[in-house]
């Protein structure tokens, strides 16, 4: 046991400033989970995942742990109390949560079961999550918002969710909506009807990767003329009394407390002149987009926040209540539609490292002799003098002088002058020419920028088994951080700089990009295999990740694994959820079960007529083949003997 280098480990990786309470390294070396943010009973997640593989689930998968999503909630409706209380805010708080954030079954009935008691309710952006979100049983108080764009359909859908009892609010992106909602009460005069919301287009803007989200340029919203002309129609159709709701949204990560305290003086000051105007809506919702700490810097950067959720809820609560002061108006009600950070803690996605390219690291490296065939070629000679004369007065110019001989050498063999196994040798020994240069370059105060990049080019890639594409879109996609970190050895000193690769055919499927509180780092510090699995994790990715997966390749949905701590601080897996079997991701891209089993029945008997198989071998050959079908599509785990 090694306290040094677990204290170590947790200043490398950041994990105490990213974690927010939950995540941590215990005094073996293990990441450990405290679900309920106390220290309350530490769940180690390396044995989770052995007990995970005991029940027949093997990595990659998705540890979920439903009671961090539970304590999300609670953070964010007790930071709004507990704001409310100080500034004595005549409103309440209501929480929705957005589906789009996270659509999977299991953590809307997470959402769900834990928010009862605060009656959180649901924000839904499209007929399908409608319908979905219809099927949950939702207190009286709890809300079930309409964004996004409508046609009839969608409007007669919310006059149908009224009759299940559902307290929905038709928010209206423009002017065609409304009336869609004027002409449906005229014709039908149904008893139960949707209250209406307006969403409003602010001039403030937000802060980060989402700030188009909001502004004058903003795709959702109405303009000030649009507001105007909404209001007169819903004055002159009677329906004063039915604006429930406005609405405004100013992006996802905010990372900047002051613009969104900027965008809440414009709101509150907009609800405070439509009540002047003759309107009474009774809420204010000020969106989403409070912001996930991913780097653990704190910080305006695209991966940080500068506040904190206490800070947020006290600014929200403060500038309303000081602008209806001002007004002379009543305090609304405050609705938030917060996602990311109520989800992005509770999964973690785990992957086994299979293979390590380019396994040379600078501090395990003692000999940088070169042991291969000698031979006459002068320019090969040149580099083994270099290679044995490099010294750390001389690296930098040895190093230019091994450049220009390598080039020359793969010039020679293009024109046919220089052997493949001379080639081979060539390569060997620039490459330890690197290293050694590398290695002389690390003792300096002063890198030059050549050896930055070149130790960019030499770091390891460990091959990880899973798709970025599926399990981190966003990674790949808009160059979003998550923090990556080895489940376990954190009482050993990691020995490889690396980048991460996943098993899909395609380059862009590599991490190079790592979470650090100063600078994002291209290389993450990893450890040297020893020929037991090694497992890396990649935490708070329980927002959008699994509502933007793509099946890149055909690699489907992962296994998942929830689990919980029980009330005498043991913890037990609570449920497994297997993933995408080879067949199913068929079916969806259109292949038909039967039509290929068909065919591959087909080639059996037409390879058996040819001679080229005997029965035997056919009637075996299919049945692996449909067995096959069935199988998970990533890799399985290496053999023991």
């Amino acid at each position: 046991m090694n306290i040094r280098q677990v204290i170590a480990s947790k200043e490398l990786y950041g994990i105490e400033e990213w974690g927010a309470g939950y995540f941590s390294i215990d005094k073996s070396g293990n990441v450990i989970c405290t679900p309920l943010a106390d220290q309350q009973g530490p769940i180690s997640i390396p044995e989770v995942i052995e007990k995970a593989k005991e029940k027949g689930v093997p990595t990659p998968m998705i540890i979920r742990f439903p009671q961090i999503i539970k304590g999300q909630l609670e953070k964010m409706h007790g930071s709004f109390s507990q704001a409310i209380e100080e500034f004595q805010y005549e409103g309440k708080h209501f929480g929705v949560f957005p589906f789009k954030v996270n659509q999977r079954r299991e953590f809307i009935d997470a959402i769900v079961s834990c928010g009862k008691d605060m009656n959180w309710g649901l924000e839904v952006g499209s007929k399908a999550e409608f319908m979905a979100a219809l099927s949950y049983p939702m207190t009286q108080d709890s809300l079930l918002i309409c964004n996004g764009f409508k046609d009839r359909d969608f409007i007669d859908l919310a006059f149908s969710a009224c009759n299940l009892g559902k307290n929905v609010v038709l928010v209206v992106e423009g002017p065609d909506e409304l009336q869609y909602i004027i002409n449906h009460l005229r014709e039908h005069k149904p008893k139960n009807f949707p209250k209406i919301g307006l969403r409003v287009r602010l001039y403030s803007r937000g802060s980060g990767k989402w700030e188009k989200s909001s502004g004058e340029t903003s795709k959702f919203g109405l303009t000030t003329i649009e507001l105007m002309d909404v209001l007169s129609m819903l004055e002159q159709s009677g329906l004063e009394e039915h604006l429930s709701m406005l609405h405004f949204h100013i992006g996802s990560q905010i990372t900047a407390i002051k613009r969104f305290k900027n965008a809440l003086r414009e709101a509150a000051r907009v609800y405070a002149k439509i009540k002047k105007l003759g309107f009474n809506p009774a809420h204010l919702n000020i969106g989403g987009g409070v912001g996930v700490d991913y780097d653990g810097s704190h910080t305006t950067a695209q991966s940080s926040a500068n506040y904190s959720l206490q800070e947020f809820a006290n600014d929200a609560v403060y500038v309303i209540g000081e602008v209806c002061k001002n007004e002379k108006v009543s305090s609304p009600n405050i609705i938030t539609e917060s996602g990311r950070v109520i989800a992005a803690y509770h999964s973690i996605v785990i992957t086994d490292i299979r293979e390590v390219q380019g396994e040379e690291s600078l501090s395990v490296i003692k000999d940088f002799s070169y042991e291969g065939s000698k031979t006459e070629h002068k320019s090969l000679k040149e580099l083994e003098y270099i290679l044995e004369n490099m010294t750390s007065k001389n690296y930098a110019e040895f190093y230019h002088d091994a450049v220009e001989y390598h080039e020359d050498l793969f010039t020679l063999f293009n024109l046919g002058y220089v052997s493949l196994k001379e080639r081979a040798i060539a390569e060997e020994l620039f490459h330890k020419t690197c290293m050694k240069a590398l290695h002389y370059s690390s003792y300096q105060s002063h890198v030059p920028d050549e050896f930055e990049s070149l130790q960019r080019l030499k770091v390891s890639k460990y091959l990880a088994n899973f798709s970025m594409f599926q399990s981190i879109p966003d990674a790949w996609s808009i160059d979003q951080l998550f923090p990556v970190i080895p489940l376990s050895r954190h009482d050993e000193k990691p020995s490889h700089k690396a980048t991460i690769v996943d098993i899909t055919c395609d380059s862009d499927g590599c991490l190079d990009r790592f979470v650090d509180r100063k600078t994002d780092k291209s290389s993450l510090e990893l450890h040297k295999p020893n020929g037991k699995p090694y497992h890396l994790g990649f935490f708070l990715v329980g927002a959008y990740q699994e509502s933007l997966a793509n099946e890149h390749n055909l690699f489907g949905a992962i296994h998942e694994v929830e689990v919980i701590l029980n009330e005498d601080n043991t913890w037990s897996i609570q449920k497994t959820t297997h993933g995408d079997p080879i067949i199913e991701l068929l079916i969806c891209r259109n292949y038909d079960q039967q039509e290929i089993l068909s065919s591959y029945l087909s080639q059996l008997k037409e390879s058996r007529e040819k001679g080229l198989v005997s029965e035997e071998e056919a009637n075996t050959t299919l049945i692996k083949l449909e067995k096959f079908l069935h199988d998970y599509p990533y890799l399985k785990e290496p053999s023991k003997h």
